[in-house]
């Protein structure tokens, strides 16, 4: 078999679970691939969500049958290219509004210095991995698997906080046999000239030849867009936002200033409010210690906790169910100019299913347990909003 060698390059801190070995593993990789590829494969299969699964798990294998591209990572980040716990820097102005991109599972609050600190090992931006891929033979799983790759690094990431801009990567490849459709095209990550020109998430290009050429055509089954996400003008926006610097780090700081505010532009004027800025969300005031029920904040990613104890979150018969943020970040280098930007994304797909499924669920606050209410709507209202405050006004 003849290898093809890729270079991958961390952009941002790319958190892998807490392994202090090995920077990332080709799981990590696969499971990002799989995701993409069912945002293409979605645009052709709809609401088919067996014939999806189908496809799936003959490009990539199931318990039943064996991959059929094999990947290989090899050359994983030196010592110098690996951070510990602690060892990414929050401790200044920056470092808070990472902090708070990052999160409270991978940060750490010291109330006495006032100060952040990250929680996980990570791999440090510029370091470098070497990915094998051997393609099968199969023009279909090749092209299909490559296709997923190109998207997985132009838009997604690797590890963990990929929704806020971390685990970024360059694809770049550098040696080796490609599918016959990439052979007429770059493989590679592209420039920001490519994010610059998007309002949404396209099928174009080589990834618009694959599901040409692989993909079954609509099969009427659709419906509209289907309930998961996938690409496409009218299932996805997105943005080259403002939010930019000389660094990742300063656009990721800046990024997450303006998220914050975005997300809590009501000043709090408690005379016990002892952070900074003064600010809160108006659902705190509206819905958790007000009669209100409609809960647009929790379109942008559920659960949401609260001071207090107090948590929103989506619940099925009495499980609770996560709702990952619809909202994408990706920090973009722009050398021309010698700066990092914002792009944004978002996918329009169903927030929660239709029909008698789960109910967004309010613990705490006035009333001590009520059901509010968090739409599509408000999906598409809340993420047109980030785009249009973000967005570049070059």
């Amino acid at each position: 078999m003849a290898w093809t060698t890729f270079g991958l390059k961390a952009t941002t801190p790319l958190f892998n679970h807490d392994d202090t070995e090995t920077g990332l593993r080709v799981a990590s990789v696969k499971g990002p691939m799989r995701y993409w590829f069912r945002a293409l494969a979605g645009t052709r299969f709809g609401d088919d969500v067996k014939g999806l699964a189908r496809l799936e798990q003959e490009v990539f294998g199931s318990t039943e049958r064996k991959c059929p591209v094999r990947l290989r990572l090899s050359g994983q980040p030196r010592d110098t290219f690996r951070g510990a716990a602690g060892a990414l820097p929050l401790s200044d102005d920056d470092g808070k509004w990472i902090a708070y991109l990052l999160g409270q599972g991978h940060v750490a609050y010291n109330r006495e210095t006032k100060k952040f600190s990250n929680t996980r090992p990570f791999v440090k931006p510029g370091g470098t991995f070497t990915l094998k891929v051997g393609f099968s033979g199969d023009e279909r799983a090749d092209a299909l698997t490559m296709a997923s790759l190109w998207l997985a690094c132009t838009y997604g990431g690797f590890g963990a906080r990929t929704r806020k801009g971390f685990g970024g990567v360059r694809l770049t490849h550098q040696e080796g046999p490609l599918p016959e459709i990439w052979q007429r095209h770059s493989a590679d990550t592209p420039g920001i000239d490519h994010y610059r020109a998007l309002g949404h998430l396209p099928v174009s290009g080589a990834v618009a030849e694959c599901a040409d050429t692989f993909l079954p055509k609509p099969n009427g089954r659709t419906g509209g867009t289907p309930s998961y996400p996938v690409l496409g003008e009218g299932a996805t926006i997105a943005a080259l936002g403002d939010p930019s610097g000389g660094t990742w780090r300063e656009a990721a700081a800046e990024a997450g200033e303006m998220y914050r505010r975005f997300r809590a532009p009501r000043p709090n004027r408690s005379p016990n409010a002892d952070y900074d800025p003064c600010i809160k969300t108006p659902e705190y005031e509206d819905v958790v210690y007000g009669d209100e029920t409609r809960f647009p904040l929790g379109a942008l990613g559920l659960p949401i906790v609260f001071k207090k104890g107090i948590a929103a979150n989506a619940n099925d018969g009495g499980e609770d169910l996560r709702r990952a943020s619809p909202l994408w970040f990706r920090f973009v280098e722009d050398p021309e100019h010698r700066e990092w930007r914002l792009f944004s994304f978002a996918f329009h797909s169903a927030f929660l299913p239709g029909g008698r499924g789960p109910e967004v669920r309010l613990l705490g606050g006035k009333q001590r347990r009520k059901t509010v209410t968090v739409t599509d709507a408000d999906v598409r209202e809340r993420t047109q909003a980030w785009m249009d405050a973000s967005a570049s006004r070059d």
